[in-house]
């Protein structure tokens, strides 16, 4: 625990969210537990978030034998009996499969939604307008080949990593379920802006507020990117949206390391 929070120490009665803890450090407490063989579910942390509570609930770690995929590439249909993660009937398999561009070519794995998502999910479908849970980041580029450089490394990025090929269908179903995508291509959105209205990065922040802008989850990826020339300046701003069911600040930490190479020289705001 003092590992994750930065702490030099930790008492037997502290309290881990009154030290800094938050839900992502939870997830993070739970991996390196399952590598020292222990085991405990995140919902315990949160109900008994103090340190000499949560260690009397600590139990031996067993591996979880994951089944293994059973859509291929040359699979041409999706019967319930292929996903042994989610139970489904075939009527709900298809309404799935009507929302994927390619339809079954284009569907990796179908599954269910882990707590964290459920509760994501939740608050998504409640907010009237806007959506608690998109994220924006902003970044500047001198010039449209950097910024151009920077959109092929991360579609690179997306190619590799099933989450960010994920989608989300609740609509009709049972149960809401995530389904991976073989191929999901990144929506860039170029817009003008006008100098007379101020600073471009505001007027970016302004358009695509999350108080108010939400983003379609049943397309993959989950990253709308808006792209847009500087009002007076020769430099390309770009506006980054990414939602939390598929990721979170870590996650963008990675995407940032990963694409990198091509981008060097941008700015971050």
């Amino acid at each position: 625990m003092a590992e994750l929070l930065g702490l030099e120490r930790v008492g037997r009665h502290d309290n881990f969210f009154e030290l800094g803890g938050h839900s992502l450090l939870a997830v993070q407490m739970m991996e390196h537990l399952r590598r020292r063989s222990l085991r405990i579910e995140v919902r315990t942390l949160f109900v008994k978030p103090v340190l000499a509570d949560l260690a009397a609930r600590l139990g031996r770690h067993h591996e979880v034998a994951v089944p293994a995929n059973l859509i291929t590439e040359r699979s041409v249909a999706i019967t319930p009996e292929m996903l042994p993660l989610i139970e489904l009937a075939q009527d709900e398999i298809d309404r799935i499969i009507a929302t994927v561009p390619g339809g079954v070519c284009n569907i990796q794995d179908i599954y269910g939604l882990s707590p964290l998502q459920d509760g994501i999910l939740f608050h998504h479908l409640l907010a009237a307008k806007g959506d608690p849970y998109l994220l924006v980041s902003q970044m500047a580029f001198a010039e449209r080949g950097l910024l151009a450089r920077y959109l092929a490394a991360i579609q690179r990025v997306v190619d590799r990593h099933d989450i960010l090929r994920t989608s989300f269908v609740w609509e009709g179903l049972s149960r809401p379920v995530q389904v991976v995508w073989r191929k999901a291509r990144l929506e860039v959105i170029e817009v003008q802006l006008d100098g007379a209205d101020g600073a471009g990065a505001e007027q970016l922040r302004n358009r695509f507020d999350p108080r108010r802008h939400r983003i379609e989850l049943g397309r993959a990826p989950l990253l709308r990117f808006v792209i847009a020339r500087e009002p007076g300046s020769a430099r390309w701003l770009l506006l980054e949206l990414q939602h939390h069911l598929i990721g979170d600040h870590a996650t963008r930490d990675v995407m940032m390391l990963k694409s990198g190479p091509s981008w060097r020289g941008a700015s971050m705001s």
